[in-house]
Formats: structure tokens, sequence, C-alpha cells
């Protein structure tokens, strides 16, 4: 076939034109600058069918591969056999096409046993509603537009949005190395590849329809972007934008103002957030990191990769490797590297969190948590994040995971992704000897189906008016010596009014000063006459909260309670090692062992499910496992007393939040039962106030 492929060159763009908006397409590559941008990279060529039809020929590696043709919908079907023919015939190759946009694919309705179809999901672009992105109005961009509005006011009287044209490629070349030496040589060769597109437009931009922006301060060009406009779509795409990251809410200025000013009718804003290749999306979302991600996107222009099969198999092994196609569901943790995929997440579920606080905690607390999520086909759904912490119980010190950042993608919820995730966290948990596993529930009835249930509170306290007017503040420093000396006041207080709480020392304080800085806050020591006699600490941007308060009782009133963390039985045997029989209250008394069988309905880990043996005794206690063939078990004891329980009645009675006759009655008629467990020396306060 008759099918000559060339280079896309500047005396291309007359011929190459004329078939773009023919038919509905919602990605980026719906307009012709993203293909120019790109060219160098991906080799690109192209050839006309039939005058009918704009086809692809691209290269990764050496591999060829193509794109959807850009034509009339109607021209679709021949295009594509053109294209394929030419892939078997020519090239000797099956076809690939990638980053399909999915009305293309919709429209050809290709057969199950002739070609593999998959979503490219970490390819799709993000898509915007034009006028909240020009307004920034409504709950969950006024982060945005506040960030915007400190910019106007830092910086009043000194900058100026304007409307760039081919005279003003200077100022931009000038920034744009500017921006680039700031880079530095460690970047991947994408960067260097947008660079060389960037210059290649501005050297022609005459012969392009396209918009261009640029914000100055002081005189000199500080930012820049480059969009198209899809006129089918009503789309504005938005190829380039670069700021100086330095300068606090300059890429929400630019963004926001380059939307007004040149696209002021566009009803849909492609911006690009995922480009196909991982490693070329990374490098254009670098210089923005995740504000990109946090615009909240109303729609998505779904990509998608088309294999021709061989006998009902794949071609090739290496398609999926030029898009990320991951198919199916998986549960996995994320490498340190890829935590950050979880935030755009975050934002999306925790929109009253700010920027700042969100910022600490991927900076800080994911440096030693664990991230399990749940993808499916490559697309993020669900997570919860392991914040680990030391929790003292009387005189052990457990390793306790605390379950922050429970989240699933909203237009995913009620399929389930909550629960598996869970699911595998506690089976996880179990097979890592931990006792229990604990959180802090926003609606408590989501997390009770799971076995979880309430084992402590967190009281509020002010200070009394004689205390407000006496006693001097001092701000804890982020300095050993200050750290040191608030963990020894803090373990000292905590020590004297509760069994268990969370261990501080002085790098717990480090990280507690620096949470609070997030939000506006500060440690303060209270003293008397030079004496340590109290930690205070207050927070928040906007509304003050009281984040803590631990001082001597005299200077002190307490002003209410509520319910604060739910915990989940993982390690049944872990858990009673931590327990004994109450102190004899006589010394001389004769030690006490006593022996109480327990039958466990646990629904979901069968390893705490069936009939244990609890031998109990004032030092500690062991557990076996017994089993329906007793001689072959090593558990032979004879037992008479047992105790029928789930996960949350054992978990809230040991640590002291409900009674045993509140929550066994009918089984305490048993006179043996009752006086077994009235010995039980359960946990008298739970003390675990961390926000994450």
């Amino acid at each position: 076939m008759s099918l000559e492929f060339k280079k896309i060159e500047v005396n291309s763009i007359q011929e190459m034109l004329p078939f773009y908006a023919r038919r509905h397409n919602m990605t980026c590559d719906s307009v012709f600058l993203e293909s120019y941008v790109w060219k160098d990279y991906y080799n690109v060529r192209y050839a006309i069918w039939e005058n009918k039809a704009l086809l692809w020929l691209m290269e990764n590696e050496g591999r060829c591969f193509s794109a959807m043709p850009l034509c009339r919908e109607e021209d679709l079907p021949g295009a594509f056999a053109a294209i394929e023919e030419y892939f078997n015939e020519e090239l000797g190759y099956p076809l690939v096409i990638n980053l399909a946009d999915e009305y293309a694919v919709k429209y050809l309705n290709l057969p199950e046993d002739k070609y593999l179809v998959e979503e490219q999901v970490d390819s799709r672009d993000y898509l915007y509603n034009g006028d909240a992105m020009r307004s920034l109005a409504g709950k969950k961009l006024h982060k945005k537009k506040n960030r915007v509005n400190a910019f106007k006011r830092e910086y009043e009287g000194r900058y100026e949005y304007r409307r760039l044209c081919c005279s003003d490629s200077h100022d931009v070349w000038v920034f744009l190395d500017r921006w680039r030496q700031q880079k530095g040589e460690e970047v991947e060769e994408h960067l260097d590849y947008e660079v060389k597109g960037i210059h290649d437009i501005l050297k022609n931009c005459s012969e392009f329809s396209i918009h261009m922006g640029g914000v100055y301060i002081d005189g000199q060009m500080e930012a820049f972007t480059i969009g198209s406009y899809n006129p089918v779509e009503h789309m504005a795409v938005i190829h380039i934008e670069k700021a100086n990251p330095e300068i606090n809410g300059l890429y929400q200025f630019i963004n926001q103002q380059f939307l007004i000013e040149e696209f002021p009718e566009a009803e849909w804003v492609n911006r690009e957030d995922d480009m196909g290749l991982e490693g070329l999306r990374k490098a254009k979302m670098a210089e923005v990191g995740s504000e990109k991600m946090t615009y909240y996107p109303a729609d998505y222009a779904r990509k998608y990769l088309v294999e021709q099969l061989l006998n009902g198999s794949k071609g090739y092994h290496w398609a999926e490797q030029i898009a990320n196609t991951t198919a199916g569901s998986v549960l996995t943790y994320l490498d340190a590297e890829d935590k950050d995929e979880t935030k755009h997440l975050w934002h999306m579920c925790f929109p009253e969190d700010s920027e700042s606080f969100i910022e600490y905690y991927y900076k800080e607390k994911t440096k030693d948590n664990e991230i399990l999520v749940k993808k499916d086909n490559g697309l993020l759904i669900s997570m919860v994040q392991y914040n680990p912490y030391a929790v003292k119980l009387r005189g052990r010190l457990w390793k306790l995971d605390y379950l922050v950042g429970v989240a699933t993608e909203e237009s995913r919820r009620r399929e389930g992704h909550f629960r598996d995730v869970f699911v595998k966290m506690l089976h996880d948990e179990e097979a890592a000897g931990k006792p229990i596993t604990y959180l802090v529930p926003v609606n408590p009835a989501v997390y009770a189906p799971m076995g979880f249930t309430f084992i402590g509170n967190v009281a509020s306290y002010e200070l009394t008016e004689e205390a407000k007017k006496t006693l001097t503040r001092t701000v804890c420093q982020d300095t050993p010596e200050d750290c040191g000396r608030a963990a020894v006041y803090m373990e000292q207080w905590l020590g004297a009014r509760y069994e268990m709480y969370t261990r501080r020392d002085a790098a717990y304080v480090s990280r507690l000063i620096k949470e609070l800085a997030s939000e506006n806050g500060t440690l303060e020591f209270l003293e008397q006459d030079g004496r340590l006699v109290g930690l205070d600490a207050y927070w928040g941007w906007e509304v003050r909260e009281h984040r803590l308060l631990y001082a001597e009782d005299a200077y002190t009133v307490k002003t209410g309670e509520k319910p604060w963390n739910m915990a989940r039985l993982t390690n049944i045997g872990a858990l009673l090692a931590a327990f004994g029989l109450k102190q004899a209250e006589q010394q001389g008394e004769e030690k006490r062992m006593l022996t109480l069988g327990i039958r466990m309905n646990d629904p979901i880990l069968e390893m705490n499910n069936g009939e244990f043996v609890w031998t109990i005794g004032e030092n500690g206690s062991s557990l076996k496992v017994r089993k329906p063939e007793p001689d072959t078990c090593g558990c032979t004891e004879n037992v008479s007393i047992w105790l029928e329980t789930k996960p949350e009645e054992l978990v809230s009675w040991l640590f002291g939040c409900r009674k045993a006759e509140e929550i066994w009655g009918g089984q305490l008629e048993n006179k043996g039962l009752a006086e077994i467990l009235a010995q039980v020396d359960t946990v008298n306060g739970v003390y675990l106030d961390e926000i994450v």
C-alpha cells in the first residue's frame, strides 16, 4: 500500500491541521500542538490516507506503534484498517495503538478475539470544569483561591499578567533557561525533550494557533503558559505551565488568569495531568508536584492500549511498557518513592486538611509508615496508612499501628474496596503478631462491622482563671534539650493518670512540634516560679483549637470527655499474654493460677477463631489453641469453665471500657466464670490522643 510517512516539520502544519477537530475527542492529543511538542521524543511521523485521515507511526526504544487515526467518525473503520494493514504487511508487526481515545474505541467496538483493549488508567487526562477553574468557587477549591489571594497581597503593585505574542519569545527563553538550570542535571530525559519542544514553538509561534500568557514580577517574567483550543469540545488544553516554585501561589494565579483572559468561554479544561509514559508523566508533573492533582477533576479523558492479537494471543509482550496498563485489582504496599501517589486521594477525601498540614504529613509521617492501597487497572481507589507508635501498657511496650488516611475514591465507594483493604490489613497485622490495631473514627458505624470497638476517651481541660494569670508561658523549641524536657514531663503526667498511653521521648516531641507548626501552632511550657507544671498547645489557621493541655490538677478544670479510639483484636495470643490476675491483697498469699476456656467467634481472622485455653497468673498468662482432637494439639487441660465471645467484646472488656456483666450478663450466671473474670486485671485508663 502507498503510505508515505513523514516527520513533523513547521511546513507540515497546513497539511495536518485539517484532520484535527473532525470528531469528538476529549484527550490532549485532539489538538495539533501536543503532537508537535513531543515529535522528537517519540520520533513521530505521519501519513495522509486517501485524503480522509491522518495516520501515525511512532517509536519507543526502537519498537513501532501508532496512535488512533484523526478523521471523521465514519472514516474511522477504514483508517484503522489501513494502519493495521501497514503494520502487518509493510512492517511485519501486529498493530499496537497507544493512548487511543475513548470515543474512537467505543465507536470501533473491536472484536475481543482479535484485539486486546485495556484502559491505560495512569495515562488518562484530568478534565476540569471551566467555570470552576476560573472562579475557584466552592469548598473544594477554596485553598487554591486562598493561595491566589495570598499571592496578590504579597506582590500587590509588583505583578502583571500579560498576553504573550511572538515578540515576547526572548523573555520566555530567558525564563525557561533559568528554570531548566534550577532543575539541575538529575532529571529524566523527557524534560529536555519538552524544553526543546517549547523552543521550537517559540521560534515558529506565528505558524500556530495557540495562546500564551505570562506573569511578570518587578518587570521580570516568573511564569508562563501555553494552551490550545478544541472547538468541537469547547475545551482549553493546557500544554505548558512553568513558574518559579519559590513564589507561593504563582502556579495557582497563572492557571486562573490564563483561563480568564485567554479561554473565557471554555466549558472544559484539559490539563494533561497524566501523559501515558510513567517517566514522562513524572517529568511533566515534577515542576508542580501535587498542585495539579488537588484541583479535583470533574471527569477524565480515558485512553486505551489497543493490541492486535495473533491466534488469540498477544503479539508483543512489551506493549504494556509504553504505558501503564496494569490490569485487574491488586492490593499492595507502596514503596517509599511511590507514597506520594496517595496524596491526591488524601486531598479528595479530607478537604478540611490544610495544604501545609498535608505537606507536613507526607514529608514527615511517611518516613516510617506503611501505606496499603488497592488499585483497579492501575488506578488507586482505596488506601489505609499505618503510622507506627510505641505504646506503653503497664510494664510492656507494644509496637502498634495507628490507622489513618482511610479513604476510598468517591466514585468507587460502596463497592467493597474498603473491606478488601481492611481484611488484608487485619490478616497482615495478625501475622506480624500485633495484639491490636487502632484508629480514630469519623463515623464509628463504618468500623463496628469489622470488629472495632471503643477502648479510650480523650478528656479536654482548660486552665483555671487563676492559672491563666499566674503561669508563665515559654515556647518549647525543636531542640534536644527542650524536646527532652517536654517528653519527661509528658511521661510523668500520663503515667500518673493512665495505664496505657503512647510513649513520649524527644523524637516524639520534635515531630509533634513540626505537626503543630503545620497548622500555625506551638507547644508551650507552663511554669510556676521556674517550676514546670504543664504543657499547652493551640493550633489552627483560621479557628484556633486546643490541641492538648497536660498540667497539674491544681491548675486545670476538666471541660469535657469524648470517645476517641477504636481498636480491633488482631492476634489473640499476643493480646492475652499482656494480661494477668490482680495482685493479691496480702503479701504471702499463695500465687494463684486460673484456667479459662475461650470460644472466640472471629468472622474475619481464622487464626483467632475457635477454642482456646487461657492460663492466667499474677505475672502474666499464656494461651493455647484447643483443637477437636485434644491428644494431637498439645492442649490436654480439662477445661470446665468457658466464655463465648467476639473480638470486640473481649477488647472492650480488657481495656476497661465495658464491664463483664454488661457484655456477658447471661453467661455470668455461671458463678465460676464470674469469679475468674472478676480477678483479671483489666486496664484502668487508655489515652492515645494523637491526630495522625
